[in-house]
């Protein structure tokens, strides 16, 4: 069983405040890119490697996705430390084609080979008209819509598919072999990129542990399931059991796929072979999809624009129903969201402004906005 005190995604210091501080709670998008840079450099990351990552992980807290951002950082410092993560990875290509290519991503950060995957099949489409790029023996890219967004700013059709360790077992099962095995896909808008970047459980682990660091204890109960696969609305049952799929049969058809085209195409590990990331120690072995359709091979992009801007109006000026709100297209949230956070800052939870400020000591580079007391 995970002892979800050993599952932090945030562990690498107790993050209490040294007496002597005053953290932040909100921090520039900028400074934080400079920051995480520069820390990444110092575990032996080469510096074009360390501002694609960073740029990564702030995007993604820009973008609202709290739990896919600069909260895991502390453990991606610790994971490069004790050898779980290898800072000096570079993405080596095993077997190309003008299509298509298998990389290996020499145990990694996923962050990195993710970008270097997508950089790949970008180029291949412009030359094609389509690039596809397996990935295995890597670890976690986190947000996957990161990947997919790059596609579309180069005026493709982006997808980002990848694996991860297992958290959820087949319906009627109790044993941990598909994982979250997020889906995403984007697309060139007029306004901003129509993506969406979605989990086969109803909700991400993380999310859970994000709960239990601000002290919550109940969740919904059709998150997840006890590690016998009895009900449960515990926050900390939930995390030691098994996640539930959205949709039922529907979520565990996608994680399904998810794992064939990933871990299995890429010849990678698959399901319960895949390591635990709260190992400090062990690469975890994830492989990921990435994919980049060129537009222009089907229309000019300004027209594909152009169209995909009027649907997009046609969807939110559809007739509301009754007490309904806004309607939204996917992406949208994001794009507002990232704009105001890179205007007002990004905020960090207590736990998180002591855990990167704990970094910071242990690293000697000090946390943005963190002053004496």
């Amino acid at each position: 069983m995970l002892e979800a005190r050993n599952c932090s995604p945030y562990n690498f210091s107790d993050g209490e405040k040294e007496k002597s501080e005053i953290l932040p709670d909100r921090v520039q998008a900028d400074a934080l890119k400079e920051w995480c840079t520069q820390i990444l450099i110092r575990t032996g990351v080469s510096e074009e490697d360390a501002r694609i990552m960073a740029y990564v992980l702030v995007e993604t807290d820009l973008m609202g996705v709290d739990t896919h951002g600069v909260l895991k950082f502390p453990m991606y410092v610790s994971r490069a430390k004790k050898g779980g993560d290898n800072p000096r990875a570079r993405l080596r290509i095993l077997r190309e084609d003008a299509t298509t290519a298998l990389c290996d991503g020499e145990g990694g950060y996923g962050q990195i080979m993710g970008w270097r995957a997508m950089e790949l099949a970008i180029r291949k489409a412009k030359e094609t008209g389509a690039g596809f790029v397996s990935v295995r023996n890597s670890n976690t890219l986190t947000a996957c819509r990161i990947y997919s967004r790059l596609a579309a700013e180069h005026g493709c059709i982006g997808i980002c598919i990848t694996n991860g360790t297992p958290q959820m077992a087949p319906p009627g099962g109790k044993q941990r072999l598909l994982g979250t095995s997020p889906w995403s896909f984007a697309v060139p808008g007029r306004q901003f990129p129509v993506m969406f970047d979605l989990a086969c459980t109803v909700v991400g682990w993380t999310k859970m542990a994000m709960m239990a660091m601000r002290g919550e204890t109940v969740i919904p109960d059709n998150w997840a399931v006890t590690e016998d696969g009895k009900p449960t609305t515990d926050v900390t049952e939930g995390m030691n059991g098994l996640m539930l799929p959205f949709g039922g049969h529907k979520g565990y058809a996608l994680s399904l796929m998810a794992e064939i085209l990933t871990g299995v195409l890429g010849g990678g590990r698959v399901a319960d072979e895949l390591g635990y990331y709260g190992n400090h120690e062990e690469n975890t072995g994830v492989s990921h999809f990435l994919g980049a359709i060129r537009i222009e091979s089907f229309m000019p992009l300004e027209e594909f624009r152009d169209r995909v801007d009027a649907y997009v109006c046609r969807l939110k000026n559809c007739p509301k129903a009754e007490g309904a709100g806004e309607i939204f297209v996917p992406g949208e949230r994001s794009f507002r969201t990232a704009k105001k956070r890179q205007a007002e800052g990004i905020p960090l939870h207590p736990s998180l402004a002591g855990n990167l400020a704990a970094v910071g000591r242990e690293m000697g580079l000090p946390f943005p906005g963190v002053k004496e007391a």
